[in-house]
């Protein structure tokens, strides 16, 4: 399967000329929505009731039929930090007692989310002292057990449930060591429980990677406990069904963001490998899967193995992707024209080229992506030179530089007025503007060229933004070509025009007499960027390898004032220079 998708994407990487066209699904369902959420309040007040308990009540489990091993590797700093009593997360840090469940009243809902789904098993399973770390996750789960083991709508909401469920299988040899026969008991009998109430709530699961987690928590659920049949059927359909609406024909996700694919990928892997312990017919779509997924998450590296910022991942994934990649047994190479998803990826020598040449996704999945249409992202070797700025967290050190680092000026890309190429709204989804793109790759003499139409600016300024990327086959050069026009390019008036080239903070910029901007990089290359008939200026940005990390850097602005009356073109070139 493997060798058939890599002889596809072959061909279609080097196909004389390939055009595709992606449309935003920009419905926001409010009338769904509405109804969706009604109806999840109505049933929260049944599970809410005494009588709901009875519900729950069943036939107690006596043993787990396995434990299929976690691919995605823990912190172990974290990890150590447990056994030291305190539990971290994104900033924050919580004294670990007899009272911590009751105390995480004051914790923030990430905070929340992250102790009531025990991801943290994940980071105890990769400390040295694992007699210590059983002892730690058997006590902070039977603080658990005594405080949270009725339902309560934050911590038995469908994805935390299911997240639970997960990581209490998967590292069940940390929590199910005991001698102590009673909490055993306890523990099994939580865990079908929670089953029974995930059954009933998997479909109030957001769209997206949330229901490939209720699903496979089902999966799971029905391969390691007894009797359990007809939730291992259930949670096979909807797992399915979900992977066919969230994974796009390309491998990318729905979302466009690599960590959900790389998520989903995880998943896949637990389940199949659950299969396999217990000896039950794989369905054979979920190797089909992950055979597609890998070539995609492949694409999106860098030379250097850290992620292009499109779609919201971070450069350095935090997803433990190279363990991941090896247990998915998926060989496909590097997707290059990823046409579903929207990412073009050209590979010249040693520089790698990516680009942004979707549309955001649906307004349901946008909650991380940046307004960054048809922005780039350029390495050499293990080295990375032009960059978007990428996702940062709402706790960082920095004042609303989540919100900032999803801006359109935050990208490497063209910027009209200052105004976002869609529009971040207040709930934190992307709003009107880039609706449909068109994509050309043409594959030239001595180039391959990336050209990409989007309608961002049409209303507001009457305008398309075509850009034209053409890397010569040495990878030595990379020509640029950023153009504004269309029938009411009178609106376009007066407006600045910007065009932004963040550069990674291993980069350093110095202005040439003659207006020449030289990139060096720590290894020692020199890049010359050069642009037609205009003045290129280096101001200060900032690069974020982690959410958490902002670093100083350097970015290259051209600004150019529109007449209204001719199409404004900008012309420009990066060159590699030496031997």
């Amino acid at each position: 399967m493997a060798a058939a998708i890599d002889k596809i994407a072959s061909f279609v990487s080097v196909a004389p000329l390939s055009r595709s066209t992606l449309r935003r699904d920009n419905r926001r369902r409010y009338v769904s929505r509405f109804i969706r959420l009604s109806l999840k309040k109505l049933r929260e007040w049944g599970y809410g009731t005494s009588l709901y308990e009875l519900r729950l009540k069943g036939r107690l489990p006596l043993q787990l039929l396995g434990s299929p091993d976690d691919p995605a590797p823990g912190n172990a700093t974290l990890g150590s930090a447990i056994l030291g009593g305190d539990m971290l997360y994104d900033g924050e840090q919580h004294p670990l007692n007899e009272t911590f469940w009751a105390d995480l009243s004051n914790a923030t809902p990430a905070f929340k989310q992250y102790a009531h789904s025990f991801h943290w098993l994940q980071d105890l399973a990769h400390v040295a002292d694992q007699a210590k770390a059983r002892s730690t996750a058997e006590s902070i789960t039977a603080w658990w057990l005594n405080s949270c083991n009725i339902w309560h709508p934050e911590v038995w909401e469908t994805e935390t449930l299911a997240r639970r469920y997960i990581n209490w299988a998967a590292h069940a040899p940390l929590i199910l060591s005991s001698d102590d026969l009673v909490y055993r008991s306890k523990v099994l009998y939580a865990m079908a429980r929670q089953l029974r109430h995930l059954a009933r709530s998997a479909g109030d699961a957001p769209v997206g990677l949330p229901q490939i987690y209720s699903a496979s928590a089902l999966t799971l659920g029905g391969l390691l406990l007894p009797n359990s049949e007809a939730w291992r059927v259930k949670g096979e359909r909807a797992l399915e069904k979900h992977i066919k609406a969230f994974v796009l024909p390309d491998g990318g996700p729905a979302s466009r963001n690599t960590s959900d694919a790389i998520r989903t990928m995880q998943m896949l892997i637990l389940v199949r490998s659950t299969y396999i312990d217990v000896n039950a017919d794989l369905p054979p779509w979920v190797q089909v899967t992950l055979d597609r997924l890998a070539p995609f998450v492949r694409a999106m590296r860098h030379g250097d193995g850290t992620f292009a910022h499109i779609g919201g991942v971070s450069a350095e994934g935090g997803h433990g992707t190279d363990a991941i990649l090896a247990a998915s047994e998926a060989k496909g190479k590097a997707i290059e024209n990823a046409l579903h998803t929207g990412v073009q990826r050209v590979v010249a020598n040693t520089t790698t080229l990516i680009v942004d040449t979707g549309t955001p996704p649906a307004p349901h999945l946008s909650f991380k992506t940046a307004a960054a249409t048809s922005a780039f992202e350029l390495s050499s070797g293990q080295e990375r030179i032009i960059v978007n700025m990428g996702p940062a967290t709402a706790r960082g050190p920095l004042a609303d530089l989540a919100t900032m680092a999803r801006t359109t000026a935050a990208n490497s890309t063209l910027i009209i007025a200052d105004k976002n190429s869609n529009k971040i709204m207040s709930d934190g989804t992307l709003g009107a503007g880039v609706s449909e793109i068109q994509t050309t790759r043409e594959t030239l003499e001595n180039s391959v060229s990336i050209k990409t139409i989007h309608n961002g600016y049409e209303k507001r300024f009457g305008v398309l933004h075509e850009r034209t990327l053409k890397l010569k086959n040495d990878g030595r050069r990379l020509n640029g070509h950023d153009r504004l026009s269309g029938r009411k390019l009178k609106k376009l008036e007066g407006q600045v025009v910007t065009l932004r080239f963040h550069l990674h903070a291993g980069v350093s910029a110095l202005k040439a007499p003659d207006g020449r901007i030289t990139l060096e990089t720590r290894g020692g290359k020199t890049w010359i960027f050069d642009v037609e008939g205009l003045t290129a200026e280096i101001d200060d940005s900032l690069y974020l390898s982690q959410p958490d990390n902002p670093q100083a850097s350097k970015q290259i602005i051209i600004s150019s004032t529109a007449d209204g009356k001719r199409p404004l073109v900008i012309n420009w070139t990066l060159t590699e220079i030496g031997i």
